[in-house]
This record gives C-alpha cells, structure tokens and sequence, in this order.
C-alpha cells in the first residue's frame, strides 16, 4: 500500500480543489518554460564551443525583450489550463440528443477553449522559430532590392498550419477525451513523470501525422491564395526562395510539440487530480467535508471519486480508521458514523440503479393492439330452476335470452369505434413516417448511448464504494465488537444483487456493440470493471457469512442469486 497520501484534519470542498488545480495549473506553465529552454538550448547546438553555448543560452533567457515575448505566451497557456480545469472538476453535461449535442458544441465554454487552442498553436510556434534562430526567425526580410521587406514563405506556412494544429487538437482529441484516469497504484509524482514521459512524446509524434498531412493539402489547394491575400494586406514582396520536404519535418515536429504540450497539460491535471485525499470521518462543522457526504456529492465528480476511493482504501488498508465505523458515540451509544455511510453508500447505489434502468430500457414505444372481449355463448338458466331466480346474471328488461350475432364486431365494440381506431392508427403511422423523413427523430430522438456513457463514466464511484463497504462488512466479523453492521447486512446484499442483476443487462443493450467514437474502448473497459466489482463484492459477503446467510432476512430470489455467483 502507498504512503503517498495527502492528509488532512479538516478541509472544505474549496480548499480541497483549489490546492489541486494550483499545483496543476503551475506545472503545466512551468512546463512550457522548460520545455522552450530545452528547445533553445538544442539549437544553439555547438559541441566545438561547449562553454559559448551554454552561455547563448543563458544570456537568451536572461534578456528583458526575450522575456516580452515570453510572457503573453505564458498568459495564455495559463488561461488555457484554468478553463479547462472545469471540464475535470464540476459536473459533466450529457445530451440526450443529436441536436442538443449541436448546441452544447457551441457553448461559451467551448468557443473560448476552441480560441485559446488556435491561438496555442501559432503563439508556439512564432516564439520557438523567434528564440531558436535559423531561417525561419522572421517573418519579413529585407529586401536586397530597396527598403522593400519580403514575406519569409516558410516561416508563414510553419505559424499558419499552427491554427490548423491547435483547432484540429480541439476538435479530434480534446472534446472526446475529458475523462480523468485514475491509476491501479498510485506512485509519487516524480515517478509517474518519468514513466509517461516518452510515451507521450512518443504518440503526440504519432498522432500529429494526420493533421501534418491534411495541413500540406490544404495549403497545396488554398496556400498560395492565403500567401498572396497577407502579403497584399501588408505590402510585402513574394519569396522567392523554394523549400523542400526539410520544412516539411519542422511542420511535423511543432505539430508533434503541439500534441506534446496539450498532454503534459492533461497529464497534470491526471496526476494531481487523482492523488488520493483521506478524508474526516466525523462532521466537525457544517462547512467542513467528511467522508460520508463526500461520497454523494455527485456536482463535484472529483471530490465524489475521492471520497469514494478513500473508502476503498480505508477498508483494506487502514484498520485504526476502519475502527470509528465499529465504535459508539459518547454519550448516547449511537453508530453515527456507520449510520451516515450506509444511508449515503445505498443512496449511491440506488441512484445507479435508476440510471441503469433507464439506460437499458428500449426506446421504441410498442403500440399495444387492442385487446377485445372473447365471444362468449349467452349463457341460459338451468331447465330444472327456471321458476327460480339466478344472482348471477344481469337482467334486462330489453334482452332476450339468446342473441343473434349479425355483425362481425365484437361485444362493446360498434363499428364507428372500429373505424375510428384504424384511422387514429393511421393518422400515427403518417407521423411517425414523417418525422423519419424529415428527420426530426434523427435530431430529436433521445440517444441510448448517452445514458450509457453517464453511467460508466461513473463506473469508478460503483466499483471503490461496491468493494471498500463490503469489505468493511466482512472484516465486521471479527472487528464489529457490538454488531453494528448487522442489521444492515440484509439490505447492502439485497441492494448490490439488484444492482448485478442491471448491470447484467448492459450485455442486451445494442449501443454497447456499436462503434461510439471516443467512448468504445472506454465503455467495454468499464463495464467490465464495474460488473466484476460488484461480482467480487457479493462473493466475499456469501464467502464471509455463508454459514449465517440463513439467519438475515433474505428473499428466496436473492438467496438463490448468492448461491448462483458463489458456485460460479
């Protein structure tokens, strides 16, 4: 078990994320800073004059204009991190269809993230060409000619396919990937930069491939059209010189530092995010967080997810923390503790429950035939009682005792109310048609996958809370002194066997088995994680109490459930 945890006696939810997001927010600016100091520093390469090229580089950085160049491109990378700390942070937005989909894609939120990404990429770019040095430094030269200045055609093609990167990044990578990633171990900070360091520089030059290859065709189709418009705009006189494919490595490698950038940012926000946090078990005041509220603060997904892996990490690990679930309060000999973790522990499970119905419930409404009457024989009275009167028919004046059907409608039905129905019928089909054609079910319709995706994007909170109570109800066993946990055994194995028997039902759901773009991989991984979980859970309960699983109040249905996953 790791020691690496951050500890605190009492701390509100405010203090909790801003110390996070601080630490992330940092380290993503400072990392920018080294990086264009690596980069400075490798292209004043000069193994002849080792000391003048240490020097070159400090006397770079050390220059007040270097660093007003500097400065606005820090401003907007830290802009940058503190908008997108919200999509980590609060609470997630699922459409549930394609059309409120369209509209949240043009949020406030997302046209300013969308602006800050593009103006990433050419600010990046400009500003290692400007520090670097080399034929690219400038964007105008001076014309051998006259006073005249001549736009550098290279170093315009390397900072215009930086809007091209940065919107590309947006709109492929950042708007499908929001999700944080917790790790299996946890490790410290330092060793987790090292192991993740190459290989996320190994795929941001991997992943800008593509938009490297789609910027080249576009500005073989629009390029010279762009180059002209700009040069007319300024006054400046064409290029004359040619590049060949070399600039064509340099467009590769500040897409590949592009990639790079944006997945130290995110990588940040993954280490320090997910660091595990051990919360209070007793509620000190009203405006402090502990444990059990934590773990139903569904608005703040981060703080919830903490909690919940708190818990997990308590039951298993932490036995001196485990004990203030068993003990009593002074005075009055109340479980508060325990009481306050099971409301909200069930509470979570039912809420997923909920939501696991609603997921995998059909959307296609079935139009139920109506169901008439069986024709039925008039029914006579006995010859041997006809002198006696019978309860159990209904006279009337106006009926004979044998009726003749002529018709061939049924009983209580007339023929206007026949037509009627078929024309109601109808006039439904034309609708249902119509929005097909039109497309309104198309925009309109509610989309399966999205409860889908809320439901496993919260799979994690189902898998740490399913395993951290129940494992706090099996070591009960030998460390619950006065069988606290007792009476609340029969609903915990009652609630989590409802809760397999639906996730057994994501296998019917057809959303599960088509390519969702973004969310495939996810979804299956998930799934599985949070089904075997629970599996695990109920195991070690029926494990733990089988000799006594006839003592709880228990349907006969979910005993036989136990039975079933026990010998499975």
């Amino acid at each position: 078990m790791n020691t690496n945890l951050t500890t605190t006696s009492a701390f509100t939810y405010k203090d909790l994320l801003l110390r996070k997001l601080y630490y992330s927010v940092v380290s993503s600016v400072l990392s920018q800073l080294v990086l264009l100091q690596i980069y400075v520093f490798l292209s004043n390469f000069n193994l002849l004059h080792p000391i003048d090229w240490v020097l070159v580089t400090l006397r770079t950085f050390a220059s007040l204009s270097v660093w007003l160049f500097i400065i606005p491109f820090l401003t907007v990378i830290f802009a940058q991190s503190v908008i997108c700390a919200k999509d980590y942070v609060f609470k997630s937005s699922y459409c549930s269809t394609r059309f409120q989909k369209f509209i949240s894609a043009f949020s406030m939120h997302n046209l300013v993230l969308l602006l800050l990404h593009v103006l990433v990429g050419p600010m990046l770019i400009w500003l290692f060409l400007s520090l670097g040095g080399g034929d690219f430094q400038e964007l105008t030269l001076r014309s051998v000619r006259g006073n005249a200045y001549v736009l550098n055609e290279g170093t315009f093609y390397l900072i215009l396919s930086g809007f091209w990167t940065g919107f590309y990044y947006f709109i492929k990578v950042y708007i499908s990937e929001k999700h944080l990633s917790f790790p299996v171990i946890q490790q410290r900070k330092w060793l987790q930069l090292k192991a993740n360091l190459f290989p996320l520089l190994k795929d941001s030059f991997i992943l800008s491939i593509w938009p490297t290859i789609y910027f080249i065709v576009i500005y073989f189709v629009w390029g010279k059209d762009l180059s002209t418009n700009f040069r007319n705009m300024l006054g400046l006189l064409p290029d004359d010189k040619t590049y060949g494919v070399f600039i064509n490595i340099y467009l590769w490698s500040f897409g590949a530092l592009y990639y790079f950038n944006m997945n130290l940012m995110k990588f940040f926000f993954n280490v320090f995010l997910t660091e595990p946090v051990e919360f209070p078990l007793c509620k000190l005041s009203p405006d402090l967080l502990n444990l059990q509220e934590s773990i139903t603060m569904s608005d703040l997904p981060i703080v919830q997810n903490l909690a919940c892996l708190d818990l997990y990490n308590l039951a298993q690990w932490s036995k001196p923390r485990r004990q203030l679930f068993y003990c009593l309060s002074q005075p009055g000999g109340h479980p508060h503790n325990w009481n306050a973790l099971v409301e909200n522990v069930l509470k979570v499970f039912k809420e997923y429950i909920e939501l696991l119905n609603k997921s995998t419930e059909t959307a296609e409404k079935i139009v139920k035939p109506v169901v008439c009457p069986p024709l039925q024989s008039p029914i006579q009275s006995p010859n041997k009682f006809r002198n006696f009167r019978n309860m159990s028919l209904m006279s009337d004046s106006g009926m004979v005792d044998i009726v003749d059907v002529t018709h061939s409608t049924l009983p209580g039905i007339s023929l206007p109310d026949t037509i009627f129905t078929k024309i109601k019928q109808n006039i439904f089909n034309f609708i249902s048609l119509t929005k097909v054609i039109l497309g309104i079910d198309f925009l309109f319709g509610e989309l399966p996958e999205a409860n889908i995706q809320k439901c496993l994007a919260n799979g994690l909170i189902i898998v740490w809370t399913s395993q951290g109570i129940t494992d706090l109800v099996c070591t009960a066993i030998s460390e619950d002194t006065f069988g606290i946990i007792q009476k609340d055994i029969p609903v915990l194995i009652t609630t989590l066997v409802q809760l397999k028997q639906n996730l057994d039902n994501l296998n019917k759901v057809p959303a599960l088995t088509r390519k969702i773009a973004g969310y495939d991989d996810f979804n299956c991984r998930m799934k599985g994680a949070v089904t075997t979980a629970v599996k695990r859970s109920l195991f070690n309960v029926h494990r733990t109490y089988n000799n006594y699983l006839n003592d709880f109040p228990l349907s006969k249905e979910v005993s036989l459930y136990l039975q079933n996953i026990y010998k499975s």
